[in-house]
């Protein structure tokens, strides 16, 4: 039996001071997975409801990883935030939306999707180790990006490089 225990926001201070962050252990912590599962292109990942109450994660196994990590911290925060409107859950297309996934949730709206990418951001690339690492002459996006362990234009959007 999987417990839903201890609190994820309890666990996220704990595991942000660690760069790259390990989401594929919050996750296992929490009792969400991750199964990594061979999908459609389209689709990125999804969270589900279990028979038994809990709650797992699934992540395309074909595709890169720094997206699959994206995927995991994106569906941790429909997990943190979106509970109570996920039913038996949501999937994710590349683009992090519930449309077009094989599991659609007319109750995860635009805004629900904006509000977990932002909660990855955010775990994945906290802002005071971020800075740290800036203060220590890391500088570049690219460098940020591979030692973060994301995406270079996900990095861009973090610093506001965007454009």
């Amino acid at each position: 039996m999987t417990m839903q225990n201890p609190s994820p926001v309890s666990l996220i201070g704990r595991y942000t001071q660690n760069i790259p962050v390990d989401v594929y252990s919050l996750l296992g912590e929490i009792g969400l997975g991750p199964d990594f599962i061979d999908m459609d292109d389209d689709v990125s990942g999804w969270i589900e409801r279990r028979p038994d109450g809990s709650y797992r994660v699934a992540i395309n196994s074909r595709h890169h990883r720094v997206r699959q990590r994206f995927t995991a911290a994106h569906e941790l925060g429909h997990f943190i935030y979106h509970r109570d409107l996920l039913g038996n859950g949501v999937g994710d297309t590349r683009a992090y939306r519930a449309e077009g996934s094989g599991r659609p949730n007319p109750s995860i709206l635009p805004t629900h999707e904006r509000q977990a990418n932002s909660f990855a951001a955010n775990l994945l690339m906290p802002r005071d180790q971020i800075y740290r690492q800036m203060q220590l002459g890391l500088q570049s996006t690219e460098a940020l990006a591979n030692l973060f362990d994301v995406s270079q234009p996900a990095m861009r959007i973090r610093l506001g490089r965007a454009g």
